[in-house]
């Protein structure tokens, strides 16, 4: 199994944070408040949302910048938590088990939102690594390397 990086744990070593469960607001399933440290989720959210929403909003906590959506800013903020809550293992271990979003994000226990990021993010190198693990699993690799299919 992948060791992945826990945004629970996180807040835990963090005592200057805290998070309540309440309404964050119309359109928002969570937000920070820069002034007080806290961190609202919304109370309906699944596990897997409430973990991939805590992430981002402890990246924007660390960077210090509340956003609206849709700014250079929160995709910026988006972008990192995506790669710190799927790291590349993980990926590579839900691609190998399935190339549909819904069930990377079950296998990654995150929502397809976030999967959705950091797909759109990966490096060169990230995609080559991922073509890979395809190719393995589509039974098109050879000693050689992944061959095309015909």
């Amino acid at each position: 199994m992948v060791s992945r990086w826990n945004p629970w744990r996180a807040v835990a070593r963090r005592p200057d944070v805290t998070v309540v469960f309440d309404d964050p607001g119309e359109g928002n399933v969570g937000i920070l408040d820069l002034r007080t440290r806290t961190i609202t989720l919304c109370p309906t959210l699944l596990q897997d949302e409430r973990r991939s929403t805590l992430t981002h909003e402890l990246v924007h906590l660390e960077r210090g910048s509340p956003c609206a959506p849709g700014d250079w800013e929160e995709r910026e903020v988006a972008r990192i938590a995506a790669g710190r809550i799927i790291p590349l293992p993980a990926l590579v271990e839900a691609v190998k088990w399935s190339d549909h979003l819904e069930e990377q994000a079950l296998e990654l226990w995150v929502d397809e939102d976030t999967v959705r990021v950091r797909l759109r993010h990966l490096t060169d190198r990230e995609r080559a690594e991922l073509s890979q693990a395809r190719a393995a699993r589509d039974g098109l690799e050879t000693s050689d390397g992944p061959t095309l299919a015909p």
